[in-house]
């Protein structure tokens, strides 16, 4: 008897030992590129998208950050996520490596712009030779696009065209070089100019780039039909719920629009995705 209750008790404690990694499974994991913040606080930015998404689809949503997009990328090619809200660029590498599909975006376009404090006296894309210029992460699909640009304006070889190179965690950290002096131009997503500008920052917006599709909210193709349509459907709603307009305020984001492969082809062509 004594054998039997204590195999009892043992088989007891295991099924509790396993409620949490059920519950974890039974989640949806979304992953976002975190640029190092804590995972705190990207669950706190996040929110709530991930508590109207969880109350809809009735299965709990928990957020991962990636420090960088190497290693979100590698994250995704192993299927790690089934949801991911990154830029556009991340989500057609991960449709390349491991089939995700694009189903909604943030209206609007993203592009890479250079601009510099107007102290600098740089005000034209030939006023930034012999410069030191400042980017986002080496992998961040601005940089890349912002290499895509210099090329475009004849500067083949960057690393002797400027005096110095330097690379940030994130946009606050290029503002940041700017503001300290560290370097004379930084590049940005082009709408962070606008956003600078308007809380005092005094700069000179050297050149733009062409724009991209916006943020894009990725979902893996080996989900189920049924599940991508309601994933799909809720992100399209977000603007009737509570949850979610706290979420697209903190982020001052209009709502999302639908996605399809199609509109990423000229981005993909234009990065060297394949």
């Amino acid at each position: 008897m004594f054998r039997k209750l204590t195999g009892m008790f043992m088989a007891w404690l295991l099924l509790l030992a396993g409620q949490p990694a059920a519950a974890q499974e039974r989640a949806y994991l979304l992953g976002v590129i975190s640029y190092g913040n804590s995972a705190q606080m990207i669950a706190t930015e996040h929110h709530g998208l991930t508590e109207y998404l969880g109350r809809v689809l009735k299965r709990p949503v928990r957020i991962e950050g990636a420090r960088d997009f190497t290693t979100f990328a590698a994250r995704a090619k192993a299927k790690r996520y089934h949801m991911m809200f990154v830029a556009p660029s991340a989500v057609i590498e991960a449709n390349r490596s491991a089939g995700y599909l694009p189903v909604a975006k943030v209206p609007g376009l993203l592009s890479v712009s250079f601009m510099a404090p107007t102290k600098a006296g740089i005000a034209f894309p030939e006023d930034m030779k012999g410069k030191r210029i400042g980017f986002t992460g080496k992998d961040a699909m601005i940089t890349q696009l912002a290499f895509v640009e210099l090329r475009n304006l004849g500067i083949k070889e960057p690393e002797k065209y400027f005096s110095s190179m330097a690379y940030y965690n994130d946009a606050d950290g290029v503002l940041a070089g700017m503001q300290m002096n560290l370097i004379d131009i930084g590049v940005a997503n082009s709408g962070l100019f606008n956003v600078w500008a308007n809380k005092g920052a005094d700069m000179n917006l050297i050149h733009s780039g062409k724009g991209v599709p916006h943020l894009t909210f990725g979902v893996r193709g080996d989900l189920p039909e049924s599940e991508r349509r309601a994933i799909t459907d809720a992100l399209l709603k977000a603007t009737q719920d509570k949850d979610a307009q706290e979420f697209l305020r903190f982020s001052n984001f209009p709502g999302f629009e639908p996605a399809k492969l199609a509109d990423y082809e000229e981005m993909a062509k234009t990065l060297g995705i394949k």
